[in-house]
C-alpha cells in the first residue's frame, strides 16, 4: 500500500511549531513530523514503552536520549531503546522533517484519539 502524506491530516505536534500526520498499522506506526525552525522546546524529557526509530528527511534536529546530546541529519537513523528518556530540543535555521516509527503501534497519535496518551513525563 502506497501511502500519500499530503492526503492524511495534519494534526497539532507536541510544540508550537510542529505538525504531524500519521498512519497505523496492527503492529507499527509511523508518523512525519515537520518542524518550523522558530518551534517552541522546552527540553523537558519523555519516555513510553514503544521502541522508536527516527529517519531524517530534510534540516538537522538536536535530540537528548538518556542524557546524551547530539544532532541528526538527512539521512541519520536514530533509535530510541523502549523506556529512554528522549526529546528534541532544537532544529537548524531550516526547522526539520522527519519520519517517526513505533513498535508497538501508537494510535494516541492519530486524529480523533479519546484514550490516553502513552507519553510519561519526569
Amino acid at each position: 500500500m502506497l501511502i500519500n502524506w499530503d492526503n492524511l491530516p495534519k494534526i497539532a505536534g507536541m510544540r508550537a511549531g510542529s505538525d504531524r500526520r500519521g498512519i497505523c498499522g496492527d503492529k507499527m506506526s509511523v508518523v512525519r513530523v515537520e518542524t518550523t525552525p522558530d518551534a517552541a522546546f522546552d527540553g523537558k524529557t519523555h519516555w513510553h514503552d514503544n521502541e522508536q526509530m527516527l529517519i531524517m528527511v530534510s534540516g538537522m534536529v538536536r535530540l537528548v536520549i538518556d542524557g546524551g546530546e547530539f544532532e541528526a541529519h538527512p539521512g541519520d537513523l536514530v533509535f530510541f531503546p523502549a523506556g529512554s528518556r528522549h526529546a528534541a530540543i532544537g532544529t537548524g535555521p531550516e526547522g526539520c522533517v522527519y519520519y517517526e516509527m513505533f513498535a508497538p503501534a501508537r494510535p494516541d497519535q492519530l486524529p480523533g484519539w479519546v484514550g490516553s496518551s502513552v507519553l510519561r513525563f519526569d
